[in-house]
């Protein structure tokens, strides 16, 4: 075997090896336990309580931060769902004057930034994702002073615009 050729084979092996370490949660987790999601996903980035003391399990996935999986586990540590919550549909359930920062982030994961806007007496969390599948989006979900949410827009993700300001 040549060195090119090896190279080629070991770097094939290491890209699939990759991928299969980041792989997407998925339906057929439905009804497994915490420890079979853990061995096959690895801790979550954030743990959060759900009603009748449920949790719910936060996987972000690629360095974009426009994929946010989460998994939901019953009282019992079973799963009860498994989805992709960023979604135009997903961000057009939010409450202004209602939900609050922890209804927000227990939703969508973590923001990619936080943005304060004294001015205006807001903060400002950015939300990237792909809307309808293909536009590079970002969702500002922002909160006043008691942490309730008080506006809602989209726009295009400035990382992707000209330059960007790739925060």
């Amino acid at each position: 075997m040549h060195n090119s050729s090896l190279r080629r084979l070991l770097a094939a092996i290491t890209l699939a090896a990759l991928l299969a370490g980041c792989a997407t949660p998925g339906q057929s987790l439905v009804g497994a336990d915490r420890a079979a999601v853990r061995a096959r996903h690895g801790a979550p980035a954030e743990r959060h309580p759900l009603a009748a003391g449920g949790e719910r399990w936060t996987y972000p996935l690629g360095g974009l931060q426009q994929l946010v999986w989460v998994v939901d586990l019953d009282a019992a540590g079973r799963v009860t769902e498994v989805r992709q919550v960023r979604t135009a549909e997903n961000f057009g359930r939010v409450r202004i004057g209602v939900d609050t920062q922890a209804d927000v982030r227990r939703e969508f994961g973590p923001p990619r930034i936080i943005v304060p806007y004294p001015r205006v007496g807001l903060v400002g969390w950015m939300f990237p994702y792909l809307e309808n599948d293909f536009w590079r989006s970002e969702m500002a979900i922002y909160f006043d002073a008691q942490g309730i949410v008080r506006k809602v827009e989209n726009g295009p993700d400035p990382r992707f615009l000209g330059n960007g300001d790739r925060r």
